[in-house]
């Protein structure tokens, strides 16, 4: 089994990433979950730790630590936003010589893949997004919030931003701004990097799990079920983690994710040495 870690360089930033699995198979770029923190260990505390249960089956998964999360580092653009993400993700596709591939995203994985679906909607064939954040009313767990849950990104974002400062990474100022672009833009603050009309315009198949059962501020179920609702070629999966994961909840994913395989003929563009 193809085991292999190493870093690219890009637009001023240093992006780590590993890779596993099968040689030259089933290509899928993973985005964990954690926030600011989106990192490749992140997933080995998930229900469904994609980064070890897929490099046991014919795919090639690729893994990466997110600009200035787990040892990936790089300027705070502010003015690129979710774009600079994007570009870091498409960097290391490229590097990998990877064409066309799979999506696997959770937390704030889907909105990094709803920007990556703008950037170059050509290069992806599917995309299993779990538990999306967003802004959404309360709707039927127990514990509701009042109005909606617009505030509850400076929690998590906070925390980070804490650490950056302390680290001398960046500024306080610099880092207001940050998550000013990514998660107070008007127009786009339904899963924060793409508006209800742009989740409209997806083409690509999606798979969508909802958050929690329970109270889950931060990645409420209502954003996991209007988007299902709003793009045109997506399912929607209400209860899969905690009580509710199983085998059967496994075997969707990944009957999900080699239905929407992209040709083999499309997947490689070169393969590095």
């Amino acid at each position: 089994m193809l085991v292999r870690s190493g870093t690219v360089a890009t637009r001023g930033a240093t992006i780590a990433f590993a890779v596993r699995g099968a040689t030259a198979g089933i290509p899928v770029l993973l985005i964990a979950p954690g926030g600011m923190r989106s990192s490749i260990g992140m997933w080995r505390a998930q229900p469904w730790d994609a980064w070890s249960r897929l490099g046991d089956e014919d795919f090639t998964v690729v893994a990466m630590d997110q600009r200035n999360a787990g040892d990936s580092s790089g300027p705070v653009d502010a003015a690129a936003g979710w774009d600079a993400f994007a570009e870091d993700q498409i960097a290391v596709l490229d590097h990998l010589g990877i064409g066309r591939c799979l999506l696997i995203g959770q937390c704030i994985g889907p909105s990094y893949i709803f920007r990556l679906l703008r950037h170059s909607p050509e290069r992806f064939s599917g995309a299993l997004m779990l538990q999306p954040i967003g802004v959404a009313e309360h709707t039927t767990e127990a514990g509701g919030w009042e109005g909606t849950n617009a505030a509850s990104t400076r929690d998590w974002f906070g925390a980070w931003a804490q650490e950056m400062c302390s680290a001398g990474r960046a500024t306080d100022a610099e880092l207001q701004r940050l998550h000013g672009a990514m998660f107070e833009s008007g127009t786009e603050k339904f899963v924060f990097s793409a508006s209800r009309e742009e989740v409209s315009a997806v083409q690509t198949p999606l798979l969508v799990t909802a958050g929690h059962g329970r109270k889950d501020i931060y990645h409420p179920a209502e954003v996991a079920r209007e988007v299902a609702r709003l793009a045109p070629n997506s399912e929607l999966l209400e209860r899969w983690r905690d009580g509710d994961f199983s085998e059967a909840v496994a075997a969707r994913f990944i009957a999900f994710l080699r239905r929407h395989a992209p040709p083999p003929e499309t997947r490689w563009a070169s393969l590095e040495p």
